[in-house]
């Protein structure tokens, strides 16, 4: 094994603008699919996230509900089995949360009172129910005293699982697309580092080097070439990952939940993707410019 690594490297040392190539190509293929995948992933997650979630429900008072019905209409929607939680929102607390989220905008509440802003109560329904059991309860929500509106998220849910086929189809769409582009670009980029290489591959065979000992080492050099390379892209992938998301952290917190790097799995998937590529391309490089044996 010795004898493969060092003349493994000592192929790499003696064609280094060839294996610069050689490993640029390879970082390249990796870093695409490496960004395809972690964009995917992120859309999936947050996508999955979105339609899980239960059907989200506001029930508005009118400006001059009475008190009873305020508290009539919270016991009424508590005492419903579907309800998974249910939140009485002040004025107040509508105002007050309408200027947290505004942030940098939130000069334009200024000189508006917190009483133009409906009370209302904040429901989270279980999202088995059916578009008949959900849409009878927002009839009999929005029949109650005092009640002004009653709107629903449940379009949105609906659309939301439609989402998760199309975020899927594209991923494996642009996965194939990637797969098809790596394996043309380390294909003719290793037929050239093999190309580069054939004095030395003609003078082995010269010398009665057959089988591993012929294709062996320059296979080997492949193969350390294309691990590099896959180490190179995923540092990119991470520091572009990491200047992207911190902005989006500080920005949109409740999106930046649902933010994450690649896995352990999806890394080491990336990283032997690439030592396959590099060692599948010299292999082919060798294949192309000399005769196996």
């Amino acid at each position: 094994m010795e004898y493969y690594l060092r003349r493994a490297l000592d192929s790499i040392k003696a064609s280094p603008a060839a294996s610069g190539v050689a490993v640029a190509s390879i970082a390249a293929s990796v870093l695409f699919a490496g960004a395809v995948l972690l964009v995917s992933s992120n859309a999936y997650r947050m996508v999955a996230r979105w339609a899980a979630a239960g059907i989200d429900v506001s029930i508005f008072f009118a400006g001059d509900a009475r008190e009873p019905d305020i508290v009539a209409a919270k016991a009424r929607v508590a005492a419903d089995s579907a309800v998974i939680d249910s939140r009485y929102v002040s004025p107040e607390e509508a105002w007050q949360f309408l200027s947290d989220n505004l942030d940098r905008s939130a000069e334009l509440l200024a000189g508006m009172e917190p009483s133009v802003l409906p009370a209302s109560v904040e429901v989270k329904l279980e999202r088995s129910l059916s578009d008949a059991e959900i849409q009878a309860r927002l009839t009999s929500w929005r029949a109650l005293p005092g009640i002004s509106d009653v709107q629903s998220s449940r379009t949105l849910v609906g659309a939301g699982s439609g989402a998760l086929d199309v975020v899927r189809w594209v991923a494996w769409a642009l996965g194939a697309l990637t797969l098809a582009a790596s394996v043309i670009i380390v294909a003719s980029t290793f037929q050239l580092a093999a190309y580069t290489r054939r004095d030395e591959m003609n003078l082995l065979r010269l010398v009665g080097a057959v089988g591993p000992v012929y294709w062996g080492p320059i296979v080997l050099a492949g193969f350390l070439e294309g691990t590099a390379a896959s180490l190179i892209a995923l540092g990119l992938l991470f520091a572009v990952f990491a200047a992207v998301a911190l902005p989006i952290h500080s920005e949109l917190p409740v999106v930046a939940d649902a933010l994450a790097f690649l896995g352990p799995r999806q890394c080491l998937t990336l990283a032997l993707w690439g030592a396959v590529l590099g060692g599948a391309g010299s292999a082919l490089g060798m294949w192309r410019v000399s005769q196996w044996r």
